[in-house]
């Protein structure tokens, strides 16, 4: 009888221990995400940028102001430092995704799927006037699971049609 009790104590414990780590857990995505919220809102502010669209991802925030034609691209880089970008539409070239993989070697996509390869996939612009390429991540290994792959590919490829088509150049009727 006292077996069973004190497996049961040890069984309360260990489910208490998960639950409090996991709430833990929780509460510091939670501020990690308002913080870049709270940072992304204010370089909109300060770049006079009404967002008609969002998208934020694990570590990345981006809105389009499809009336300005811009695109502000906020990424964590770790506790307290950001990385921001404006992406001018006018200046784009091409928008497309692209998926980076990593070494595959001979006979291992018998055994594997391709998915399990893949280094990062990225929402890639393509820049007028020789400027340098901008990408927005959308996954990373090092960051996600296989499984968000498909979720994130739609995604992506929802924001390349809609990019696109605002990228072409705009025909002038005369």
């Amino acid at each position: 009888m006292s077996a069973i009790l004190v497996f049961t104590v040890l069984a309360g414990f260990t489910a208490a221990s998960w639950l409090l780590l996991a709430i833990i857990d929780n509460k510091q995505k939670r501020k990690a995400m308002n913080q870049l919220l709270q940072q992304f809102n204010g370089l909109g502010s300060a770049g006079n940028l009404a967002f008609s669209s969002q998208e934020v991802l694990k570590d990345v925030i981006f809105g389009l102001d499809g009336l300005q034609r811009k695109i502000l691209v906020l990424r964590k880089l770790d506790n307290a430092a950001f990385h921001s970008c404006v992406i001018d539409l006018n200046e784009v070239k091409s928008c497309t995704v692209k998926k980076y993989y990593g070494t595959i070697r001979g006979g291992e996509l018998a055994i594997g799927k391709l998915d399990q390869y893949l280094k990062k996939m990225v929402l890639h612009f393509e820049l007028n006037k020789g400027l340098p390429s901008v990408e927005i991540l959308f996954y990373r290994d090092i960051s996600n699971t296989v499984e968000e792959i498909p979720g994130l590919e739609n995604k992506a490829r929802n924001w390349e049609i809609i990019l696109s088509k605002m990228c072409a150049p705009v025909r002038k009727i005369v």
